[in-house]
């Protein structure tokens, strides 16, 4: 039953990540809600991701992954189930708090399962290659949710959710299929939540985890915010060119399919490399490009920005993996899934500190949205530069050049 876990993990999350919805959720929930409604929908959410984020990891730790992951895959079927049949805030409200669940416990969790499934077969010094190709599945599936929610979004904008339940309950009969993996040390217990944390905590910011810490912090915020820009900025430019706001919605959905497919193509690059300073050269080139994206916004609006927007996921299918197969393997089993937590926790609260900011800065430009972009640039300028500063770890058995020092202590 493991070769199953390792066989059809990359379908798993095929199934899990088709966003039928995310070309026009924000559409569907204005057509029922008022708008400072949906805006309090998108805070329930937030909220919710960051509270269940850690304790989903100790659960994962303390009680097994598979059972996290059918969690995760159910709560993802129930929300998109209330959105279909509801029509009211408290009803959509309930949803969010099942989908802020699906996601939470899903994070660190599923790469988790990958890991010790090919740890129990001998094959995890392929976890990195592995992790390129289920990301270019996950990649897939975004780009042919793209399209085809918007296609729907046509006719009904909620046959969206329809059709995301079905495939969110064809990903929980995935995992239902799958076996947990096995101990690796079975002497090791978890400890206490509040020891645990606490510890790990401590690790993330010691000599061998301080580099990726800083890293997916940074990148979180760096590709959250052309992610977050991306749909007004697209509409600007089309008023420019005389492109009327009924056929917007449409060219969102084509241009967000484009970008997933290439940031599919792209996984094949983020696997492969094993000299410690062409890693760190590979990661901070995915870091400027991103702040490239978020600094050609700022300046300008241009149609060729839309060109340029389409490549926005290629930093995430090419640094992705490589901070998987990095950090994954030096956690203990009884800690991964809420140490990985834990990190995704910092990159979002860290973001929604940046939200916040973002409002202050702009506020000093005449042009709101040209401020906040602007005000973007120079956070991820701040970003970058802790990132660049922060020694690269490297084990005395890793080659790297010369004068680049290993881990001590």
């Amino acid at each position: 039953m493991i070769h199953f876990n390792v066989k059809y993990y990359p379908v798993y999350l095929f199934f899990r990540n088709i966003y039928f919805w995310g070309p026009v959720f924000f559409l569907y929930f204005t057509s029922v809600l008022t708008l400072s409604q949906t805006i309090w929908l998108e805070a329930i959410y937030y909220v919710g991701v960051s509270v269940l984020e850690v304790p989903s990891g100790y659960l994962s730790d303390s009680f097994g992954r598979k059972i996290t992951l059918v969690i995760s895959s159910a709560s993802l079927s129930l929300a998109y189930l209330v959105f279909f049949l509801g029509n009211n805030f408290p009803a959509f409200a309930l949803a969010q708090i099942f989908m802020a669940t699906g996601f939470a416990f899903s994070s660190g969790t599923d790469t988790a399962l990958h890991y010790e499934s090919l740890y129990e077969i001998n094959k995890q010094d392929e976890y990195g290659r592995r992790e390129a190709k289920a990301l270019q599945f996950s990649f897939v599936a975004g780009a042919l949710g793209a399209l085809v929610g918007g296609a729907m979004a046509v006719y009904d904008l909620k046959w969206v959710y329809g059709a995301s339940f079905l495939t969110a309950f064809i990903s929980l009969l995935f995992i239902f299929r799958m076996k947990e993996p096995n101990k690796i040390d079975k002497s090791v217990k978890t400890a206490p939540i509040n020891i645990t944390v606490y510890e790990l905590i401590k690790k993330a910011w010691d000599k061998r985890f301080r580099f990726f810490t800083l890293y997916t912090v940074a990148m979180t915020v760096l590709l959250h915010l052309p992610y977050e820009f991306y749909q007004p900025y697209l509409e600007k430019v089309g008023q420019t060119m005389g492109i009327t706001s009924e056929t917007t919605p449409g060219l969102i959905g084509v241009h967000l399919a484009i970008t997933m497919l290439i940031g599919s193509f792209f996984t094949r690059f983020g696997k492969g490399y094993h000299h410690r300073c062409r890693i760190r050269l590979v990661l901070i080139s995915c870091a400027v490009f991103q702040l490239l994206i978020i600094g050609m916004m700022a300046l300008v609006v241009h149609p060729i920005i839309i060109v340029l927007l389409m490549a926005r996921t290629v930093s995430k299918a090419i640094s992705t993996p490589l901070i998987n197969a990095e950090v994954t393997p030096l956690l203990k089993q009884a800690e991964r899934s809420t140490f990985l937590s834990i990190q995704s926790l910092l990159g979002r609260l860290s973001y929604g500190v940046v939200l916040i900011l973002l409002p202050f800065g702009a506020s000093f430009f005449s042009n709101t949205f040209h401020g906040t972009l602007v005000t973007s640039f120079a956070i991820g300028i701040l970003l970058f530069s802790l990132v660049f500063t922060s020694s690269f770890p490297r084990e005395p058995s890793q080659h790297c050049c010369s004068d680049h020092p290993p881990v001590s202590g």
